[in-house]
């Protein structure tokens, strides 16, 4: 992932309600936001209208277009005429207020376009305030006659001091500039302040229902999703609610489906295979018994150490399967209190162990499940690296890092180990009692606890285990 796209990740909301819910919002007030720029845009049209520059565009665009088809002689013969008379476009009085700048450019463009409309590529319209002397324009007055004649000096017309003019420069497909002058229309009505109350009430209006819509959708997904991560975890849930749009409840109806069917076969599995590890403890007694009678001593030790091992490896599944069926309820626990009770056994037993860090609040946990998880994990630990530094780190999850000084494992087996049976021959093996089982039920624990266990060879010397379990919403079984 890019670094642009993190940065623009991190800006979003992290649920899908959030980010739903954000992106209607954007959408209808970008909705809202093209209505109020289409408002100003008809009201400035409006405003040419009702003042009747609309007349004075027209004009201006008749008289260019015709003086575009005479010929220079006789178009400089009506230039003349144009210049010493005033053109009668028909508008309307109106009181003019101070106008601000942009309105001053836009009423500017808007005037421009209007004329554009009526006259084809080849011609330029440009439109700006008027500057300098009346000679050389042709002037359009709307309330004189057309053959009035213009006077020589502006303190000979008939204007008030506060009106304000346009110069409207035609530039003639032969490259031909004219300059017409006609006074500005008005400045666009200022917009009223209720118009943007009531969008503001609009947009709250729907901002609500979006968010009960989006509610409504996103729910039923939450819902999924909490009771699929208790499944991963191994836990009886029980059916999700049918709920939300068609396709919702499809999707929740095929997951109790599932659920239910993977259930019944996991606890057949788990009964089978309970009762057949239990029902091999009778032959192994058997065959003990026997083992006893035989008289040659090396022959009878390599009897009973290969049942020893088997007795083992029967003991060890059926820890495994009562692992699967934890029926333990979770509660608060200081992890400090637990890992402190578990070095003062191994104190006991003359191992050492040592404690780093701690925890900060009780979290929700299976305490005796974790324990085992924790005892299998130092047992490696005291077993193969003679003693063990326990670190905890505490935050948005709770990192246990067991560390030892032990040779290790090799890269390519760190995955292997978690394997069921599964033993580093080097290291680990028959003689020590290992079954191969301890990390494999270690790992299902902390997975049961919605956690992780990674192994990892030390720079230097030894192996550390990390146990990471959440913190955050506590997502151990409910």
């Amino acid at each position: 992932m890019s670094a642009a796209r993190r940065w623009l990740d991190s800006l979003l909301p992290r649920s899908l309600f959030g980010r739903l819910l954000m992106a209607l919002l954007s959408t209808v007030v970008l909705a809202l936001l093209v209505v109020a720029t289409l408002i100003v845009h008809e009201r400035r049209e409006l405003a040419l209208l009702g003042s009747g520059m609309g007349n004075a565009a027209d004009t201006i665009a008749e008289v260019s277009s015709y003086l575009a088809r005479l010929d220079p002689q006789r178009r400089d013969v009506e230039l003349d005429e144009y210049r010493t008379r005033r053109i009668r476009a028909e508008r309307h009085r109106w009181h003019q207020r101070p106008p601000r700048p942009q309105d001053t450019e836009a009423i500017e463009q808007a005037f421009a376009q209007r004329i554009r409309k009526q006259l084809n590529s080849d011609y330029s319209v440009r439109v700006s305030e008027a500057r300098g002397s009346w000679r050389g324009l042709i002037p359009i007055r709307g309330d004189l006659g057309k053959d009035s004649k213009l006077p020589e000096t502006n303190s000979q017309l008939d204007l008030r001091s506060e009106e304000r003019w346009f110069d409207v420069a035609i530039s003639l497909p032969d490259h031909q500039k004219i300059v017409f002058r006609t006074p500005a229309p008005p400045p666009t009505p200022p917009m009223p302040g209720q118009i943007f109350i009531n969008l503001g009430l609009l947009t709250l209006v729907l901002a609500l229902v979006l968010y009960v819509m989006t509610r409504s959708i996103t729910k039923p997904l939450s819902q999924l999703a909490r009771a699929a991560d208790a499944v991963g975890r191994g836990e009886g849930h029980q059916a999700v609610e049918e709920s939300g749009a068609q396709e919702l409840r499809d999707a929740t109806r095929a997951f109790n489906t599932m659920q239910e069917r993977l259930q019944r076969y996991l606890d057949s599995r788990t009964r089978v295979l309970a009762a057949m590890s239990h029902d091999l403890r009778t032959p192994l007694t058997r065959l003990r018994l026997r083992a006893e009678t035989i008289d040659d001593p090396e022959t009878q030790n390599r009897f009973i150490a290969d049942i020893e091992e088997m007795s083992q490896m029967v003991g060890g599944a059926l820890n495994l399967f009562k692992g699967l069926n934890d029926a333990e309820a979770p509660v608060p626990v200081l992890i400090d209190d637990l890992i402190g009770a578990l070095q003062e056994e191994y104190h006991e037993m003359g191992a050492d162990i040592a404690i780093e860090g701690h925890s900060d609040a009780p979290l929700l946990i299976k305490p005796q499940a974790l324990k085992r998880c924790l005892s299998n994990l130092l047992s490696n630990a005291v077993k193969y690296g003679n003693g063990a530094v326990i670190h905890i780190a505490d935050g948005e999850q709770l990192v246990i890092s067991i560390r030892d000084q032990g040779p290790g494992i090799p890269e390519e087996a760190l995955e292997q180990v978690f394997e069921p049976f599964f033993r580093v021959e080097s290291s680990r093996n028959r003689d020590t009692g290992g079954t191969g089982l301890g990390l494999s039920i270690a790992r299902d624990i902390a997975q049961a606890h919605g956690g992780s266990i990674t192994l990892r060879n030390l720079p230097e010397r030894g192996l550390e285990a990390v146990l990471t379990l959440p913190r955050a919403g506590d997502k151990t079984a409910t």
